[in-house]
């Protein structure tokens, strides 16, 4: 158990720094390892769900300033909506075949930002592209732990302010996780082992979040995504043919 806390310390950390200097990208790195060391795949997605939310309620509390609320209305709504449905049908779904299924959306989102979003300007001002947006979300964030990538999509092309973009982002992680929390609290994804893992968790998200805030304004944000991108693209490999 004892190793368990003390991986679960270091990746909390990992993940946190990720998230603090680019944005996002918590559940995308947690997600490389949760499902194998956590009793089942459920129980990985809700804490890292947990871990997640706890992250951006850290960056929001200093940052809340900066936050565009008015950009947030429509991908939150669309989000909850699906999130609902999709968290029910999860349930029923076998763990290997999650686990194939994160593989290939991890090789598939890595792939288009490494090599497509310089070549493509992406507009989401439409209701229908923003309550898209959402819907993808909810699905990613309620089956595998992690709503970021189509909602970075919408963020970097609507938000130009690297502290809005911020401070927005971290907004949305909050806000999704607190659906996600409330949706999984009676669904059997939490145990009684929970708040012990959450609080190792929490310990390691302040070390990750304190050197992220360091390494912020130093760092080049699209070098540094693009890092992410290639440890994504390695990850899901990983889970597609281990």
């Amino acid at each position: 158990m004892t190793g368990l806390l003390l991986l679960l310390f270091s990746l909390s950390a990992c993940a946190a720094f990720v998230q603090r200097v680019s944005g996002f990208g918590f559940g995308i790195f947690i997600m490389m390892f949760l499902p194998y060391i956590m009793p089942s795949y459920n129980e990985a997605v809700a804490l890292s769900g947990l871990l997640s939310g706890t992250t951006a309620l850290f960056i929001v509390i200093r940052n809340i300033r900066h936050v565009r609320w008015d950009k947030m209305l429509l991908v939150v709504l669309s989000n909850a909506v699906v999130s609902y449905v999709a968290i029910i049908y999860m349930r029923s779904l076998d763990s290997m075949f999650m686990r194939r299924l994160l593989g290939v959306l991890l090789v598939t989102v890595a792939l288009y930002f490494l090599f497509f979003e310089s070549r493509m300007h992406l507009s989401f001002r439409s209701r229908w592209s923003r309550g898209a947006v959402g819907s993808v979300s909810g699905v990613m964030g309620s089956m595998f732990g992690m709503p970021g990538p189509p909602v970075v999509l919408y963020g970097v092309s609507e938000i130009e302010d690297k502290k809005e973009y911020m401070a927005t982002m971290q907004a949305f992680w909050l806000v999704f996780n607190m659906i996600y929390l409330f949706f999984r609290s009676g669904g059997g994804y939490y145990t009684s082992d929970t708040p012990l893992l959450w609080g190792v968790g929490v310990a390691g998200i302040l070390l990750g979040v304190y050197i992220g805030a360091l390494c912020f304004n130093a760092l080049s944000r699209d070098g540094f995504k693009k890092v992410v991108y290639t440890v994504m693209l390695a990850s899901g490999m990983v889970a597609l043919f281990k």
